[in-house]
């Protein structure tokens, strides 16, 4: 192995369209809502929180997929819980 080889072992790339299975838990920022449903995005994937209204918007939440279509990146979920405050500092 040379040093090439090892200085990237376990690297690998992000994708910016990952995929979401079904009954995974996961944690990610609501950007927006519609009132009654918010979306995130992770990466060009979008995620649609059902439950995630405006006290959400801006707030780290604890999400559970429901449903994911690899096709078109878009998935659906159940909120959980607020588990953060603002993503942005200062």
């Amino acid at each position: 192995m040379n040093f090439l080889q090892k200085y990237l072992t376990g690297w690998r790339f992000r994708a910016n369209r990952p995929t979401l299975e079904e009954g995974t838990e996961l944690e990610v920022f609501v950007a927006e809502t519609n009132g009654t449903s918010g979306r995130a995005f992770i990466g060009d994937t979008e995620l649609i929180i059902d439950g995630a209204g405006p006290e959400t918007v801006e707030k780290q939440v604890r999400v559970r997929v429901t449903k994911f279509d690899e096709a078109s990146a878009t998935g659906h979920g159940d909120l959980l819980d607020v588990v953060g405050q603002s993503s942005f500092t200062g």
